[in-house]
C-alpha cells in the first residue's frame, strides 16, 4: 500500500478533495483567519499547505477557495510502451493494480470520442495479453489498452469501430461450451440494468462461436483496489461515500430481482475528474451459474468471499451486507480482513475467524468510533448479527454526513449569534455616546 501517514489521510469532511503523496500544483494558500490547527473553520476539511494541492478526491482537503469547474475533456493517459493506464502524480515504482509501472512513462491522451475521420494515437498487440483475433472481436472492437487480467477473464479498452466511443471488453477464459447460451441469458438478465452508478452492457456474444465476451461503457476511474494501491487510506468520509454508493446502486438492482453475488473493491470503479464530487460506479454484477461452475479460481476470489457462500449457505441480501462491510474493512484499513494462506485457508477464515480490529490496523482519533463498529457488524458470521437489509446499513451510514453538515450548521448559526450581538453592542454604544453627547449639549445650553 502508500507509505503515507494514516493519520493524515484520515480527514474529515463528506466533501473530498486530495493530493496524493508528491504532487504540488500551484494553489493559494488559505486564509489564515480561517484556518485553525490545519483546518479550515468554513468547511471543517484540513486546509492545503501551501504549495499542496488536489490531484485526487480520494482525501478530504479544503477547497473553499477552488470551486469545482464541470469540464466534459478528462481523461487517463496510456503508456504507449506497456498499454497500461497511467496514474498521474504517483511515481513510478512498483508494478500497481494493473496500472503502468515504467520507469519512464510515454503518455498517450485516448479521448472519450473519435471526431471524423480521426484515429487512436495507440493500440493494443493482442497477443501481449493472451489474446488473438480468434477470441477477441477485433472487427467491431479496435484493442486499445489492457485494464485487468486474471485466470478468469482479461478485459481490454477499446474503441468501438461504428460509435467512436471508448469501451471495456472482458474476454471471458473458463466458461464450458455447454453454458455459452446459459452465459447469454444471464447477460441479458443484467443488461435490463438503468441505475445511473451501474455500467451498463452495450454488447454480448460468442466470438467465433467458442470465446464469450461482454462491452460494458467506459468511465475513466480506477477501481478502490486500484485506489487504495496508489494513493493508501481515504479520508474516513471518503469511505463512507463509497459505501452509500455501493449501497444505493445494490438497492436499485434487488428492486429488479437481482443481487450483485460479486461485491469487491476490483468491481467498484472511483471516477474522479476533480471538477465535480467523485462518483462510484458498480460493475460485473455476477453470472450466478457461470460463477457456480468456475468455482474458485485464486487467492483473490477467496479474499472477496462472503461469509455466507464460505459457510455454504445460501446467497442473500444479507450476503450482500457482508461484502459491503469487507470493502469497508479494505477502505479504513488499507487491506482485506483475510488474506494470508491459500483458497482453503482464506475461505475458512471468512467462515470461522473474526477480523483483526481496525483500530490496532489503523488507529485514527478522528475517524468515529460508530464507523468501525458498522463494519463490525456487517462482517458478523451469523447473518442474523448483520444488519437486517441494505437498506438499513445505508441508513446507518447516512448519519455520518448529516452529523457533519449539523456541525457546519452549527458553527454557522453561533457565528450569526456572535454577529448579531456585536451589532447590537455597536449599537449600544453608539445610542450611549449620543445620549451623552446630547446630555452635555443641554446642560451647555
Amino acid at each position: 500500500m502508500g507509505s503515507v501517514d494514516p493519520v493524515q489521510l484520515n480527514m474529515r469532511c463528506f466533501n473530498q478533495m486530495a493530493e496524493p503523496v508528491g504532487s504540488k500544483p500551484q494553489v493559494s494558500k488559505p486564509s489564515a483567519t480561517n484556518v485553525v490547527d490545519g483546518e479550515c473553520q468554513d468547511c471543517f476539511r484540513p486546509a492545503a499547505e501551501e504549495g499542496s494541492g488536489q490531484k485526487t478526491q480520494w482525501i478530504s482537503l479544503c477547497r473553499c477557495d477552488r470551486p469545482f469547474s464541470p469540464s466534459a475533456s478528462f481523461s487517463i493517459d496510456i503508456c504507449s510502451t506497456c498499454n497500461r493506464r497511467i496514474a498521474a502524480n504517483v511515481a513510478p515504482g512498483p508494478k500497481h493494480v494493473d496500472l503502468c509501472s515504467c520507469m519512464v512513462r510515454q503518455p498517450v491522451k485516448v479521448p472519450m470520442h473519435l471526431k471524423p475521420n480521426e484515429s487512436d494515437a495507440i493500440s493494443l498487440d493482442l497477443s501481449t495479453v493472451g489474446l488473438s483475433p480468434a477470441t477477441f472481436p477485433a472487427e467491431r472492437y479496435a484493442p486499445l489498452a489492457l485494464l485487468g487480467f486474471s485466470k478468469r477473464a482479461t478485459t481490454v479498452l477499446a474503441r468501438d469501430r461504428q460509435r467512436g466511443t471508448k469501451v471495456a471488453v472482458k474476454c471471458f477464459k473458463k466458461i464450458p461450451p455447454e453454458l455459452l447460451s446459459t452465459f447469454q441469458s444471464e447477460v441479458k438478465k443484467n443488461q435490463q440494468l438503468t441505475h445511473t452508478n451501474i455500467l451498463k452492457i452495450s454488447d454480448c456474444a460468442v466470438h467465433n462461436g467458442k470465446a464469450p465476451y461482454l462491452v460494458t461503457e467506459y468511465k475513466d476511474g480506477f477501481n478502490i483496489e486500484q485506489c487504495a494501491a496508489l494513493y493508501g487510506f481515504p479520508s474516513f468520509d471518503v469511505a463512507v461515500k463509497v459505501m452509500l454508493g455501493v449501497c444505493e446502486t445494490l438497492l436499485y438492482a434487488q428492486k429488479q430481482g437481482v443481487l450483485h453475488k460479486d461485491i469487491r473493491p476490483g468491481n467498484i470503479i472511483f471516477f474522479d475528474d476533480l471538477n465535480s464530487d467523485p462518483s462510484v460506479f458498480v460493475t460485473d454484477f455476477a453470472l450466478p451459474k457461470i460463477k457456480a461452475s468456475e468455482g474458485l479460481v485464486d487467492t483473490n476470489d477467496a479474499i472477496w468471499l462472503s461469509g455466507d457462500e464460505a459457510r455454504n449457505m445460501e446467497y442473500t441480501e444479507k450476503s450482500e451486507v457482508y461484502s459491503i462491510g469487507a470493502v469497508g474493512f479494505l477502505l479504513l484499513t488499507g487491506r482485506p480482513a483475510f488474506r494470508d494462506g491459500d483458497v482453503q485457508e482464506i475461505k475458512n477464515m471468512h467462515a470461522l475467524k473474526l477480523p483483526p480490529k481496525i483500530s490496532d490496523l489503523n488507529f485514527d482519533k478522528r475517524r468515529p468510533k460508530d464507523l468501525e463498529e458498522i463494519i463490525v457488524r456487517c462482517l458478523e458470521k451469523d447473518p442474523q448479527y448483520r444488519f437486517e437489509t441494505v437498506e438499513k446499513l445505508k441508513e446507518r451510514l447516512e448519519v455520518f454526513p448529516r452529523r457533519i453538515q449539523m456541525q457546519i450548521n452549527n458553527v454557522l448559526a453561533a457565528r450569526k449569534r456572535k454577529k448579531i450581538m456585536l451589532i447590537a453592542s455597536v449599537a449600544a454604544a453608539a445610542i450611549s455616546v449620543i445620549g451623552a453627547i446630547g446630555f452635555f449639549i443641554l446642560r451647555g445650553h
